[in-house]
């Protein structure tokens, strides 16, 4: 091929390049062309290119005019380049999220483009070295043919990486630079088109050429497509012979390149020439669009007349940067790739690789603000569906309060008429006195009395005390008694000074009880210390009685009733919203890579799945098959392994992926899992990290039958209590139960459980195990069935919960077998699992449970480690009490074995118990809406209590155990600070260890000395005063060392308290940061809503703590709305109480 100088001599031009007006001095610049090259390939430089030639008129141009030396130019003109980019108005107008978005999806195809040519590429090499075993070729060849191989994965792996770094950079805010970059490369190409048009010889040709100049652009980054073999055919001769007989390489097209995108050609390979064994070879087109993002082939034929000439047609798609092929032996899986090369056809008028990426996000965002459009329609109705169920609950439950409520009040009342009638009193003889007629209910009767017959013979004064039904509530009547003529006595009457009074008698009185006594009440006859006692006649029955004892109560109830009512209403309404709302965030997190249409699939129709392997452990597979199964994988239809298809074909596989599913008639849940291969014993998997991925089917002829979930654990709030333990297994089995599963609590029977708050409690049956006796008992406790186990042998008759661990390693332990005895051998049904919790029931994790799965919770790694790891270890699943705390302890010897089945899950808070809106223990009620009001009250109440001053300061609180875990050294720290600061700070709590609680007091004498009425300490339980801390608190300290999951600072959220935490465990999960977590509760799907901080010294704790008094101090709107939006989220159980079924099922399998 030969080569044509085309050179100038010397061309003045102006240059403002530099930012200021000169002389561009340009001599013996020179433009090699190709005789068969036109001007505008010339013009096509890559990027390398462009940098020599604008060097080299820079330094000329510098030189000018500053006669500087020449070294230190380049420097100085390129600093002013990079000057001029960052000052140009349309970089700072792009959006952010797209600059990020489109780094990601260039990293996410070049990782698809390199697992594929990998997947691709292994073939090839395969076969090259069975060709040179089988020596159908040479040494030479078969070395080569494997060496070219190699070389391709390598430039394919570089790509891949750039393109990473490429994303990351973005995502910490480089993308502007790397943009900019991007920028620059447009302007300099644009200023070498205008140098280029002054050194052409004839302006006006150039100027036509120019016109018809593609975007000159690159990807940042991108490497140079490879050199494709030159042809000596002008690009206007179309005949096929000429065209084969003008091709010196192996390859020619038809018609000549560069090829307008979205058009079509016909690529021809001459056998002979390539090192493809040509005696059996069957030559197929394997092209590759995009960098190798989408692969093709086509089987290419003989073409008549022209011996090793084979051809085929293919059709370009518009969206298309680069084009790439190899010649592949159908037979032999040998590739001819052009010396690692690959041939790749030259584009006329093609996108840049961004442009293409970009067109492509548009798309994608279009496809995805489509379906959350249609989402958020239907999303609405299931919402509307939801509260409409909610309110119809929430009017049934507040019937349901007041039948409760009556049938309290009935009972009470039977037991009132029980006691006041229960008692038999006998009849009194009537010989000291005598009733003129029987005494009768609600009439006046006269009663005699012989005042000669007794003690009272000597007084001057009688009187009569009447009550009636044994003295009944004391309630008594005195009645002055006169002397009775004759003509009031009756004729058979004994002789003596009778006197006498007209007794009323109660309406519901059964008996009369009566005594007499001088008009001083001194001396007394009273049957000898008896009484006296008469029957009522026509007497009120004791149904009528509770009848009247019933309505009475009931009236007198009435400001109660309706309130009980209302507060029942409002949380059965608040529950059902708060379980509307979780489901619908699970439901739109799930979304950004999940999701089916129709949303809620229909039993016996067909449903289409949508999956984006981009924001999965399968981004940048080059393919992705889905499977599974129906409901919980026990239908006998499974979902066979199948190639899901891009459901936007124009983004070059980007985005999600569809696949359609026939949906059984009795399906109620849709399983699915998906893999990078059909192989499901090989490649890469998403398995929703072993849960698999379940999603509810409605209209099934065949309901989903609930579990049976027994919890055997040693703690249970109320009733027994010592820690977070209880609060977790009552919650929980709430939760649990409360979506449609049957739940019942086994616990010891000790003898400190408060038994008031047990209903119902029965003695069911009674067993021996192992030589003792054991009781069963049974009851309801806050709406849960619980089973309460009493071995007649002492274990529970300890006055306590816990006594020594080294004892109650032998309680519990005896107390487990127990346990699982009676669920396996004496319930009256087996349940469907177990959940133990703890190193206290862990022992029933390892014992013989005859079949029956087990889930165990660790709920502190910190005591009885080796019970908890063989739990761990023998049962099918096992959870900590938070994501954060199942990363810090998953190291641990007793856990690393078993993480394919250990998951971390966040406790939720009770939010009956802890409710602003109905906390008797505050001076006013309050929710979000008047969320200012309410916390101020409580602040001023709270202040009194305390002893504070008032003013118009923060007030920092922490309620806590003062034990090291909980960062004691920081507690104290804060506590200065905030004075410091002129804050006030509140702590309740008290310290187990003495040495402790002394540095607690003497803290608190010298805050108490230096700051009398802004600090306070107060070191005993106090129930009451803990609520009026959360809701009259501004700030909320946890500065734990570490938090399996914490709860005072959930709660603290749902009064308004914005919380200060370090960032482990539990706290991590619950907290985000407001200046540094905003990603993290974006894609939790929350809103920030604190401060955090790192490390264990008091500067990380100043970090948190100083940027929130700031902001109180600073901004008290800000705050507010802060305030508010903590109170809204929810940290309730009903998601975590999902995530658990989720475990309860995987154990089941």
């Amino acid at each position: 091929m030969a080569w044509v100088p085309y050179t100038t001599n010397q061309y003045s031009i102006s240059d403002n390049l530099g930012g200021r007006s000169g002389k561009l001095e340009v001599s013996s610049v020179s433009i090699v062309v190709s005789e068969h090259e036109s001007l505008d390939s010339c013009l096509r430089p890559s990027r390398t290119s462009l940098m020599v030639v604008l060097a080299q008129a820079r330094r000329q141009s510098a030189g000018s005019r500053d006669s500087a030396p020449s070294d230190t130019k380049p420097k100085r003109g390129r600093k002013k380049r990079v000057k001029a980019s960052q000052s140009d108005s349309s970089m700072q107008d792009e959006d952010a999220e797209t600059k990020m978005k489109i780094s990601a999806a260039a990293k996410i195809s070049a990782a698809r483009s390199l697992a594929r040519k990998l997947s691709e590429e292994k073939a090839a090499a395969a076969a090259a070295a069975e060709l040179l075993s089988k020596e159908i070729v040479d040494d030479e060849t078969g070395k080569h043919l494997k060496q070219s191989v190699e070389n391709e994965v390598a430039n394919f792996a570089k790509e891949a990486g750039s393109a990473d770094a490429a994303a990351r950079m973005a995502r910490k805010g480089g993308a502007t630079a790397s943009l900019a970059e991007l920028e620059q490369l447009k302007k300099e190409n644009r200023e070498l088109q205008a140098l280029l048009l002054q050194l052409a010889r004839d302006r006006e040709e150039a100027e036509e050429k120019l016109k018809q100049l593609p975007n000159l652009t690159r990807t940042t980054g991108e490497s140079s497509p490879p050199t494709v073999p030159k042809k000596k055919k002008p690009a206007s001769v179309k005949l096929l012979d000429d065209a084969i007989a003008s091709a010196e390489d192996s390859i020619a097209y038809l018609p000549d390149t560069p090829i307008e995108v979205g058009s079509g050609l016909e690529i021809l390979y001459n056998l002979a020439k390539g090192p493809l064994p040509s005696h059996d070879a069957v030559p197929v087109l394997k092209i590759g669009y995009n960098r190798w993002e989408r692969i093709e082939k086509f089987e290419m034929h003989p073409v008549q007349g022209h011996a090793d000439w084979y051809r085929v047609k293919v059709e370009l798609p518009s969206l298309l940067f680069r084009v790439d092929f190899v010649i592949e032996d159908k037979n032999s899986g040998a590739v001819d790739n052009n010396n690692g090369q690959d041939f790749s056809i030259d584009l006329d008028r093609a996108p840049s690789a961004e442009e293409v990426t970009a067109q492509r996000v548009k798309l994608l965002d279009a496809f995805e603000s489509k379906m959350v459009e249609r989402f958020a329609n239907e999303e609405e109705k299931i919402y509307e569906s939801a509260m409409k169920a909610a309110t119809g609950a929430a009017k049934e439950a507040k019937l349901a309060f007041a039948a409760k409520r009556k049938k309290e009040i009935l009972q009470e009342a039977r037991d009132v008429v029980e006691e006041r009638r229960g008692s038999s009193t006998e009849e009194s003889p009537q010989k000291v006195f005598k009733w003129l007629s029987q005494p009768s209910a609600g009439s006046t009767s006269t009663l005699l009395y012989n005042k000669s017959s007794g003690a009272l013979k000597s007084s001057t004064s009688v009187s009569v005390m009447v009550g009636y039904d044994s003295w009944w509530m004391q309630d008594t009547e005195a009645i002055d008694m006169v002397p009775a003529s004759k003509a009031d006595l009756p004729k058979d009457l004994e002789d003596g000074e009778w006197w006498k009074a007209d007794v009323s008698v109660w309406n519901t009185a059964a008996t009369l009880d009566f005594a007499f006594c001088d008009g001083n009440r001194q001396n007394w006859d009273n049957a000898g210390g008896s009484d006296y006692h008469s029957k009522v006649a026509n007497s009120t029955p004791s149904e009528a009685l509770v009848q009247l004892v019933f309505e009475a109560l009931e009236a007198s109830d009435t400001s109660d009733a309706i309130n009980g009512e209302a507060l029942a209403e409002k949380r059965v309404f608040q529950r059902a919203s708060m379980k509307a709302r979780a489901s619908r965030t699970r439901r739109e997190l799930q979304r950004k890579f999940l999701f089916t249409v129709p949303m809620v699939p229909q039993a016996g129709q067909k449903a289409t799945v949508y999956y984006n392997p981009d924001r999965t452990v399968l981004r940048g597979r080059p393919d992705v098959f889905i499977s599974g199964g129906f409901n919980r994988f026990k239908h006998s239809e499974k979902i066979e392994a199948q190639l899901m298809e891009p459901a936007v074909p124009e983004a070059g596989g980007l985005g999600f992926l569809q696949a359609t599913i026939d949906i059984p008639a009795d399906a109620h849940t849709l399983d699915l899992s998906f893999a990078d291969s059909g192989d499901l014993h090989g490649g890469f998997h998403d398995t929703n990290n072993g849960l698999g991925y379940h999603i509810n089917v409605s209209g099934s002829n065949m309901d989903e039958p609930p579990l049976f979930v027994a919890h055997v654990a040693s703690e249970m709030a109320p009733i027994a209590k010592a820690g977070g333990l209880g609060d977790v297994v009552t919650a929980l089995g709430r939760a649990v139960q409360e979506e449609g599963h049957q739940v019942e609590v086994v616990i010891p029977k000790y003898d400190c459980i408060d038994y008031s708050q047990v209903e119902n409690l029965v003695l069911d049956r009674e067993f021996m195990w192992e030589g003792v006796q054991v009781k069963v008992w049974k009851g309801i406790v806050e709406d849960l069935p619980t089973t309460f186990l009493e071995p007649c042998n002492g274990l529970v008759w300890v006055g306590t919960i816990y006594t020594d661990i080294y004892s109650d390693y032998h309680r519990f332990g005896v107390l487990c077998s127990c346990a699982l005895h009676y669920l396996l051998s004496e319930s009256q049904k087996r349940p469907s699992l177990i959940h133990c919790h703890d190193w206290q029931s862990a022992p029933v994790a390892f014992m013989d449970r005859q079949g029956v799965p087990c889930a165990f919770t660790i709920h502190n790694m910190d005591f009885g480690a080796d019970l908890i790891g063989r739990a761990v270890e023998t049962s099918e699943a096992s959870t900590t009490v938070s994501p954060t705390y199942a990363v810090e302890i998953g190291g641990h010897v007793a856990i690393a074995p078993h993480h394919h089945k250990f998951y971390g899950i966040r406790n939720g808070i009770d939010v009956d118990i802890w409710d602003p809106s109905a906390d008797s223990a505050l001076p006013l009620s309050y929710t979000h809406e008047n969320v200012f009001e309410g916390k101020a009250a409580a602040k001023q109440a709270l202040r009194e209590r305390m002893n504070l001053a008032d003013g118009d300061v923060p007030i920092v609180a922490c309620v806590t155990r003062l034990t090291h875990q909980k960062g004691i050294h920081l507690i104290k720290h804060a506590a200065w600070r905030a004075m410091e600061r002129g804050a006030q700070f509140v702590l309740l709590g008290s310290a187990p260890d003495p040495a402790v609680q002394a540095d607690f007091d003497a803290l608190a004498e010298d805050l108490k000395r230096q700051y009398p009425d802004r600090a306070r300490f107060w070191f005993a339980y106090d129930e009451p005063l803990s609520h009026l801390i959360f809701a009259g608190s501004d700030m909320f300290l946890v500065p734990s060392m570490f938090e399996p999951c914490g709860l005072t600072q959930m709660i603290a959220m749902r009064y308004g308290t914005i919380p200060v935490v370090r960032r482990t465990g539990g706290l991590a999960d619950t907290v985000f940061d407001i200046d540094d977590d905003i990603e993290k509760a974006k894609a939790a799907g929350m809103e920030t809503n604190g401060f955090s901080f790192d490390g264990a010294d008091s500067g990380g704790l100043d970090y948190a703590l100083n940027r929130g008094l700031s902001l109180y101090f600073s901004d008290k709107e800000a705050w507010n709305k802060l305030s508010q939006r903590v109170m809204l989220m929810d940290w309730s159980w009903t998601n975590p109480a999902k995530d658990y079924i989720e475990i309860y099922y995987k154990a089941l399998s």
